[in-house]
């Protein structure tokens, strides 16, 4: 079972959901399997009466708005004390970071495959072929690769290194030798994933340690840098699609991908 995903905020004017609204036309023309789940997830500050409306834009998809406080966004992590060289990324800023590699999991229990459209992106491509690409074997489907910057990746690379050290199975007890990498990974504010993964024990073991080391709080480890440790680490590299045909307008960054 597929669904489309995005992380918004609740507005007290409707005008405000604009640019969820045009993202959401966007999915409507390029999706052909309408019976897919758009899902909307937000902090349970939409209210009905925009939900109702947002929706009747789109009445062909199958939207359906999904609370996620209480189960993400955790208050403890609000008193974690942020890097100085990161103060001007916020902490809303770091609960999307955080949701889109540790908490996304709760709520998508029931699906197999998950296409991440953030609400700033306008896609222009067949949404249906991304999810064959899914169904044929890719764990990770993306239209663009991208680096992140040294300075809110502080100590990623040795936290990877020392955890797949710590729990990989060595090969006739021989030690393997992880390479270092630079920050970097797909860019995920469109993103294709397959669900399955989260049937990988090491996996899981690497999501639950970073949420608890406070590090993507403390020094604003991104949700792209943690998807390229864990891709080059523990899936492989070829279980990443780079695909070219995947073409959208990333509004917020002025950027025509591909």
């Amino acid at each position: 079972m597929n669904c489309i995903a995005v992380l918004t905020r609740g507005y007290n004017n409707y005008n405000e959901y604009s640019m969820l609204i045009k993202r959401n036309k966007h999915i409507e023309i390029h999706l052909n399997n309408k019976s897919t789940d758009v899902l909307i997830f937000h902090e349970g500050n939409i209210s009905n009466e925009h939900q109702i409306k947002i929706s009747n834009e789109t009445p062909l998809l199958n939207i359906k708005f999904i609370n996620i406080s209480g189960k993400a966004f955790k208050p403890e992590k609000s008193n974690i004390v942020f890097d100085a060289n990161t103060r001007m990324f916020g902490l809303s800023y770091r609960h999307m970071c955080s949701f889109w590699f540790v908490d996304f999991w709760e709520f998508v229990k029931d699906y197999e495959y998950l296409l991440r459209i953030d609400e700033d992106c306008f896609i222009d491509c067949s949404i249906d072929d991304i999810f064959l690409k899914l169904v044929s074997g890719n764990l990770f489907v993306v239209g663009t690769y991208s680096h992140d910057e040294h300075f809110v990746t502080r100590g990623l690379n040795d936290f990877s290194i020392q955890f797949m050290n710590h729990y990989s199975i060595n090969v006739n007890g021989e030690n393997y030798k992880f390479n270092r990498r630079d920050p970097s990974g797909p860019y995920t504010n469109l993103f294709g994933i397959s669900l399955k993964i989260r049937n990988n024990d090491l996996f899981r073991k690497y999501v639950k340690e970073v949420d608890i080391s406070n590090k993507i709080y403390e020094r604003r480890w991104g949700d792209l840098p943690l998807w390229g440790e864990v891709i080059d680490y523990i899936f492989g590299k070829d279980t990443l699609l780079i695909d070219k045909t995947i073409k959208y307008y990333h509004d917020s960054h002025h950027t025509q991908v591909n």
